[in-house]
């Protein structure tokens, strides 16, 4: 409910837009698991596309606030070279995808959070 509360916040379309994507992908691959590991990486792909768009808006809209914007750039830049990477291997890629780029995802968007996180605690202290 706080997320509502907030929706004047720079980024708030695009953080609520990952959000219920993320809610909806995650509810299919619930349902049906069985669907087969090509949709996944196909899922997978429109995945960072969206998630790597957003995080590269929010960093520009929150450059003047936040020090640690170019780590969520990155981040974002990266999401959109790993689905391409996806998409050009596309179908064989499945094989490896999703295990290997969705801990590489993982890695980058802790990254940026931890980066984020310090710029934050560095600030609160001036």
């Amino acid at each position: 409910m706080f997320v509502w509360h907030a929706r004047h916040a720079p980024g708030f379309v695009w953080s609520l837009l990952t959000a219920v994507l993320s809610v909806v992908l995650g509810l299919i691959l619930v349902l049906r698991p069985l669907a087969g590991v090509l949709t996944l990486t196909m899922v997978l792909i429109a995945f960072f596309i969206v998630e790597g768009v957003a995080s590269i808006i929010g960093a520009f809209q929150h450059r003047d606030h936040l020090r640690s914007w170019g780590w969520v750039l990155f981040s974002g830049i990266i999401d959109l070279v790993l689905a391409f990477l996806i998409w050009d291997g596309w179908p064989s890629s499945a094989d490896w995808a999703i295990g290997l780029l969705v801990g590489i995802n993982m890695l980058f968007l802790g990254l940026s959070l931890v980066m984020t996180a310090l710029s934050a605690r560095l600030m609160g202290n001036q």
